[in-house]
């Protein structure tokens, strides 16, 4: 399918831009955020990009997704594809809002870094003194564990502590003080083992040091400032919405996928896999976390969260690019470097959807993907995509 992708350049997609374009006009901060009228050479690329995602979702046979891009500053291509639900007419659209699962652990790290900035608490300081109740199986390391162990999942715990409580629906308040239970397999900072319940440890810390509930410090914080219209953190707010995609898995006896209901799992860890969002909504999250509103959060705060913390050794996360044998993991955030190209991603999967955000920092760039069943396919158009820039050329192939 990569290949697919490199060498499907053809047609023109003008029309998408003027459609999105005067939608978008009307949001907040629509100067950061208009689609632009692009050179000939981009809008000749995003035309292939366009027809050769659509005959991949063809082909794995994806009921609906949406996807947007951005570059130097400004969203260039967003758009739905597909339909919202099988046996519903209704098409997808870039306002469509789907689950994002783990891509909401990002949202975490950078609500954390917006209130270090405002000098609210510090990615050395243990989390044990802003949240008592934080215990391990070893009070030494319980004093030692910092706000930057829980983020980039290097406390010391076992891999997916207590995922089985957050999927079962206990409350964060019934789940961390059981962490205390868990005997740990390293010391702090020294291997990574991915958490969801310890992850989401982050919202009561920053609920301790704010008084204000997780929830609402994300509104505040980062959706309304962001004009995140669509987005949400909650099972009634995807629930509710009148343009939602609906989850898919696969079912033997239709031969196919097949819709199921909006399952509430996770939204008791919304840190670790509860948010809802758009495709627009997501293009301006890219244009933050590509440095576009250092008014939310500097660009020093960001690289910060950027930086590696540990190394994944295997190629799970890295296999899909050519010649990359690992990556790392920052604070809420995976990092690779694709060949002298720094790129910075998350993917999630929860309750039959599916979705990938990464981005380019240094070259102001990101893409993300949203689908309504699970499949690989986003996590194989990526590295395409950013290769074909990374060329520092928009020539097109043809042969």
């Amino acid at each position: 399918m990569i290949r697919i992708f490199t060498l499907l350049l053809c047609t023109a997609v003008i029309s998408v831009f003027h459609q999105s374009c005067s939608e978008i006009k009307s949001q907040p901060h629509a100067p950061k955020t208009e689609v632009s009228l692009v050179d000939d050479s981009l809008n000749l690329f995003l035309s292939s990009f366009e027809q050769s995602f659509e005959e991949g979702l063809n082909y794995k046979r994806i009921p609906g997704a949406a996807v947007v891009i951005v570059k130097d500053g400004r969203v260039v291509f967003q758009k739905g594809f597909g339909i919202r639900e099988k046996g519903n007419p209704a098409r997808v659209d870039e306002h469509t809002v789907f689950r994002l699962g783990s891509v909401s652990k990002g949202f975490a790290s950078v609500l954390a870094g917006a209130l270090k900035e405002e000098g609210l608490l510090s990615w050395d300081e243990p989390v044990s003194s802003y949240l008592e109740e934080f215990k391990l199986n070893n009070p030494e390391q319980t004093h030692r564990v910092q706000v930057k162990h829980i983020l980039s999942h290097t406390s010391g715990l076992p891999r997916h502590a207590y995922t089985n409580l957050v999927e079962d629906g206990l409350s964060l308040e019934r789940i961390i003080p059981r962490l205390q239970n868990v005997p740990l397999i390293a010391k702090e900072g020294e291997q990574l083992a991915y958490q969801n319940a310890a992850y989401s440890v982050i919202e009561k810390v920053l609920e301790a040091q704010t008084d204000t509930g997780f929830n609402s410090l994300l509104d505040d914080k980062l959706f309304e400032p962001l004009g995140m219209v669509n987005s949400s953190s909650s099972h009634n707010g995807i629930a509710s919405s009148a343009n939602k995609a609906m989850p898919h898995v696969y079912h033997s006896r239709a031969r196919g996928r097949v819709s199921i209901p909006i399952s509430k799992k996770y939204y008791n860890a919304v840190s670790s896999g509860g948010i809802n969002a758009s495709a627009a909504d997501m293009g301006k999250w890219l244009l933050l976390m590509t440095g576009e509103y250092p008014d939310i959060i500097s660009g020093e705060t960001l690289d910060e969260i950027y930086e590696p913390m540990a190394t994944i050794n295997n190629r799970r996360f890295s296999r899909y690019w050519e010649g990359v044998n690992k990556s790392h993991y920052g604070l809420g955030w995976r990092v690779l470097d694709n060949h002298g190209q720094r790129i910075v991603y998350h993917g999630g999967y929860v309750n039959g959807y599916r979705s990938e955000i990464a981005f380019a920092p240094d070259d102001n760039l990101g893409i993300c993907i949203l689908i309504n069943a699970n499949s690989r396919y986003p996590l194989e158009v990526i590295p395409g995509f950013f290769n074909h820039f990374k060329s520092d050329s928009l020539s097109v192939i043809t042969d």
